[in-house]
Order: C-alpha cells, then sequence, then structure tokens
C-alpha cells in the first residue's frame, strides 16, 4: 500500500483531490491497500477451505462448521520497558490442513484493517493463495496477523487526538516484538509448556508470507529472530528506508511506449515551467484547463465542471494543479503499463483516435502546446475519479502516515533534475515533510529516522531462507534488493536455492524478478471473476492481469522449503527476546 493502491506500501500511493471545488488536497496516502469487500459464507464454493476453531485444528473435512470470528492475544503496549498494559490483538487460524509436526504459515497484513483479508488468503475465495497452499502441501496451520494500530488491533484510539506519547508505541520495533510475542504464546490447543507444545518455533518451522510492508517484516525478522522466523516469502520489499523516493515514478517512466514518455515529460515540465514564471492571467487558466479536465467526462462531456469559475481555479495551488497530471498513475502500481496506462497513452498520442500516432511523440511533430491539450482530452475521456471503490479507512490512512513520516520516509518527490521526470517538482521533500508536520505537530523527529530499518541492512541485507520476489516495472523495486537505482548495489536475483540457514553470496540475492509485473503480484491468484474484482480499485497482494507470477513463487519457495525445512531441529530454542 504503500496502493489509492502503502505498504504496505496500501500504497494507492498517489495524490487523490477531492472532486469537489476549492478542496484541499489531503496528504498522499504511500500505503499499497489491499480493497477485499467482507464476503459471506453463502458466498464460498463448498469445495474450498473452512475456517475452524484453532482449539480444533484438525476438524472432520465433511464438517460444516465455519469460523469467521477472529481470536485476540493480550499484546504488551510496550515491549521495552517504558510503560505498562495491554492490548487485544487480532489474528485468524485455518487448520484444515493442519497435522502435528505441521509448519506454522503467517500471513502478515501490514498497514491495514486485515479482516477483509480474510476470505481471500485463508478462505481462497475465488482462487488460491500461496498460504493456504503451502498450508497443504506441508500440512501445516495457516494464521492471518494484523498490525498494531490498524484494524481492531488498537492500543489507543486512532484519530486527531491520539497522543503523541501513543504514537510513540508505533515504531518498527515495537510491531516486530509483537511477533515474537505471540509466536511464544501461541500454543492452539495444546498445552502452552514449552516442551510440549508442538507450536511452539522451538519445535516447528515459523514460515512467514508478506508483501510490500510486510515483506519488508518478514525479511527484517528473518535477521532479528532467526530463531523464531525460520523461513520467509518477502515480495516486493522496499527494505532500504529512504527519506528520498523520487525514483517511485521513474519506473512506470520505464514501463512506457517512447513517444508517451518524450509528450509526459515535456508537457510536466511545460506546467511546471509556467506555474512558476507565467503571468498570473497565464497561471490562472491553465489552472482552470487542468481542473476542468478532471471534472469533465468521456465524449466531450463537461458538465461536471459547469461549477467551476476562474475564481476557483486562482485559488487552486500549483501543486494542487500540476498533480492533476499525474491522474492516469492512480491504478499502475497493480496493473502496470499496458492496462492502467496504454489506454491513456493512445489518446495522448492519437490526439483521441483523430490522428495516427508518430513515434518520436506530438511535442516533436506539433509542438508542446498541442501535446497539453491532447494530455487534458486524455484526463477527460479515461474518467478515473468515475471509477467505484471503497471509502478510506480513516484509522488506517493516519497509522500509515505516522509509520512513514516518523521511520519510513518513502517521500515520491518530483525530480526537477531528471531529465525525464514525469512528476511535478512541485511535489518536493519539503511538502511532504511539512504535511507531516501539519498531521503530527507533537512528537515526529525532524525527518524520518530511517536508520530505525535501515540498521537491518537494507540494500545491503543478505538473510538466509529468504525469497525475495519483485516485479520488472513495480515502483518500490527502487527500494528494495532488485533496485537498479544509480545509489543501489546492483544485486542481482538468482533462483539458485541457497542452502539451508546459508545466506547467498553478497552480489547475488535468492529470488526472481516477474517480466512485465508491478506491484506483489504473486502472493494469491484469481481463478473465478466475481464482482469484487470488477474494477481498478478491487486489487490486493496479487496481479490482477496475469496468474504466472503466482505459481513461479509458489513453486520457488516450495523448492526452497522441500531444502530448508529438513534442516529444522525441534527444541533448540528457549525464548528469543
Amino acid at each position: 500500500m504503500i496502493w489509492r493502491w502503502c505498504c504496505a506500501w496500501t500504497l494507492v500511493l498517489f495524490f487523490s483531490f477531492p472532486l469537489a471545488h476549492g478542496g484541499t488536497p489531503p496528504f498522499p496516502n504511500f500505503r499499497p491497500k489491499e480493497y477485499l469487500p467482507p464476503v459471506t459464507r453463502d458466498e464460498v464454493e463448498v469445495n474450498e477451505p473452512q475456517f475452524f476453531e484453532v482449539s480444533d485444528l484438525r476438524p472432520d473435512p465433511g464438517s460444516e462448521e465455519t469460523l469467521l470470528n477472529p481470536e485476540y492475544i493480550q499484546m504488551p503496549i510496550d515491549h521495552f520497558g517504558n510503560g505498562s498494559g495491554t492490548y487485544l490483538n487480532r489474528y485468524w487460524t485455518n487448520g484444515t490442513y493442519y497435522q502435528p509436526g505441521g509448519p506454522v504459515f503467517l500471513f502478515d497484513s501490514g498497514e491495514q484493517n486485515a479482516e477483509p483479508l480474510l476470505p481471500y488468503y485463508l478462505q481462497e475465495y475465488h482462487g488460491l493463495s500461496a498460504t493456504m497452499r503451502l498450508a497443504k502441501r506441508y500440512q501445516g496451520l495457516a494464521i492471518l496477523w494484523e498490525h498494531r494500530f490498524y484494524g481492531e488491533s488498537l492500543p489507543f484510539p486512532v484519530n486527531e487526538d491520539t497522543t503523541a506519547d501513543q504514537w510513540n508505541y508505533l515504531t518498527t520495533e515495537q510491531a516486530l516484538e509483537d511477533v515474537i510475542y505471540f509466536a511464544n504464546s501461541f500454543s492452539g490447543n495444546f498445552t502452552s509448556s514449552l516442551a510440549s507444545n508442538p507450536l511452539h518455533p522451538s519445535n516447528t518451522p515459523w514460515i512467514w508470507l508478506g508483501g510490500s510492508y510486510p515483506g519488508i517484516r518478514g525479511a527484517l525478522l528473518r535477521i532479528r529472530n532467526p530463531l523464531t522466523i525460520y523461513a520467509a516469502w518477502a515480495s516486493s520489499a522496499p527494505v532500504q528506508a529512504q527519506i528520498d523516493m523520487s525514483s517511485y515514478y521513474k519506473a512506470a517512466e520505464r514501463s512506457l511506449t517512447r513517444n508517451c514518455s518524450a509528450d509526459w515529460v515535456a508537457v510536466t515540465k511545460y506546467i511546471d515551467d509556467n506555474l512558476q514564471m507565467g503571468s498570473n492571467e497565464t497561471v490562472t487558466e491553465m489552472k482552470y484547463e487542468l481542473l476542468k479536465a478532471r471534472l469533465s467526462g468521456p465524449g466531450g462531456n463537461t458538465t461536471g465542471a459547469d461549477g467551476l469559475t476562474m475564481e476557483e481555479a486562482r485559488n487552486t495551488t500549483d501543486v494542487e494543479a500540476a498533480s492533476i497530471l499525474m491522474d492516469p498513475l492512480k491504478f499502475y502500481q497493480y496493473y502496470g503499463f499496458q492496462a492502467s496506462l496504454l489506454p491513456f497513452c493512445n489518446i495522448l498520442e492519437t490526439y483521441n483516435y483523430t490522428q495516427a500516432p508518430v513515434e518520436g511523440g506530438l511535442v516533436a511533430s506539433d509542438g508542446v502546446e498541442v501535446a497539453f491539450q491532447s494530455f487534458l482530452t486524455g484526463l477527460a475521456e479515461i474518467d478515473y475519479d468515475s471509477i467505484p471503490g471503497n471509502a478510506d479507512d480513516p484509522v488506517q490512512d493516519l497509522s500509515w502516515m505516522w509509520q512513514y513520516c516518523s521511520e519510513y520516509g518513502f517521500y515520491q518527490r518530483g525530480d526537477p533534475n531528471n531529465p525525464l521526470s514525469i512528476e511535478t517538482s512541485f511535489i518536493s521533500l519539503e511538502y511532504f515533510q511539512q504535511r507531516c508536520n501539519e498531521a503530527f505537530p507533537i512528537g515526529l523527529p525532524p525527518a524520518p529516522e530511517v536508520e530505525n530499518v535501515n540498521k537491518y541492512g537494507g540494500w545491503d541485507m543478505n538473510p538466509s531462507n529468504v525469497l525475495f520476489t519483485n516485479g520488472e516495472f513495480d515502483p518500490w523495486r527502487t527500494m528494495g534488493l532488485a533496485s537498479i537505482e544509480p545509489n543501489a548495489p546492483f544485486r542481482t536475483p538468482d533462483p539458485t536455492v541457497p542452502a539451508c540457514n546459508i545466506p547467498p553470496p553478497y552480489s547475488t540475492f535468492f529470488g526472481l524478478t516477474h517480466s512485465n509485473m508491478v506491484h506483489v503480484s504473486d502472493l494469491r491468484v484469481l481463478l473465478t471473476p466475481d464482482s469484487n474484482h470488477s474494477d481498478f480499485k478491487a486489487v490486493g497482494f496479487y496481479s490482477p492481469i496475469a496468474q504466472e507470477p503466482f505459481y513461479a513463487g509458489l513453486g520457488l519457495f516450495e523448492l526452497a522449503l522441500d531444502e530448508w525445512l529438513p534442516c529444522f531441529t525441534p527444541g533448540g530454542v528457549i525464548f528469543e527476546q
């Protein structure tokens, strides 16, 4: 998510301004969010895995008894001795395939309410999930875990009145330690005695699955607590926390056709230059045209902009106006170029199908003013704002904002020094930090403390027993081990399974990069179309346009577990703190 899709990472990762005239843009949300509506029992096909009480880990296969209700653990608010108190942290289990001695597979929901993921990742509604496929293959127990400060796992109410002292319990370390505390405490229907509890991580492998921000968490836990988390699949994990993430939209630009890229870059610079140096009349007129394009609809329908006035355009900030050029990128993170950007580029390059495209683009053949007008037509014709979706969750948005403002950064600024930038330079580092400070006037560090994350290695991390997968054009790949950014170490993925508990050679990492894919394209596969997946906003930790990444990633992780699981020695660990 993050996306809206952040992180979890939620994204999604885009500026989304209200359609009402005169509205102010909310701070961008980086959360790569999973949009999945709740599912009732009668919507699930009868041959799919069922939910069962953890106290009955091996139900009668013919039983119709199901459980969609969560379980809770009494979690310390503070694991490190600076405060007291507990809260209820929510999780779910599925023991359909469990046999004593089987591993525990924990799927982390990350920076969002976990409940909508339940039928898709523990029940495989209309498809398959990696978590349940692995549980079936290795006769394991599946767990869906909810992150503190999200969903119902709230140490404190999350709203505009949440205090700085309360926010200080939402940190990378506290959230990681939640998992360790849970693993050491969880016993299912078995005795809580360590020696006789087959589900304790000293007696059976705990295996982590997560994408985006949860992918980061899996990699960090394998380094931080290798005796608790035995193996991990980290999909699209941006493990390098960095304040300046101007690289985010570089990945999108690389995926564009060359004529569309040339025109997008030129129009972005044209708008930025005019808003900075144009006359008041020119600036107001340009803002009016941008706002009108956003408010208009396909087929030349401008009724949505009937109430728009020049006064409203004059009062629109430069960053609000210039960011409208980024509307076509709203769904790029999950759909990639062909599904989300190509329709817009086709309109742009053909002037709405009134002329043939040229290789060099409209700017080269007709000038930047013509390209700008065609860009406006594309914004109106695609009409992204009319695509239905769910409302934002203020708890999730605020909690994730605290996380990136305090520790992760990932400020997706426009870079005026990048000759191929398709993002306005009005979105600056200063702008991001200002909005963070406005949201949290007390308690934030002067800048995100990215060292809290990067102390585990960042781009240089090299854990054993971890699979890293990425999408070729994923914007978050730029902060992952597969990054090709100039300041990255240029490590290459190697699908050769390393020996158990042995890191691969540093110049490589164990993993693969899915060709032409974008963000978290491999943790679930949709097999049966349904109404919850009928529009661009209904996506999650999977590719809505390809099934191959799921099978490729799952197959490689199964090969790895076939190698690693026989090395596990029960009874060798007491507790990790």
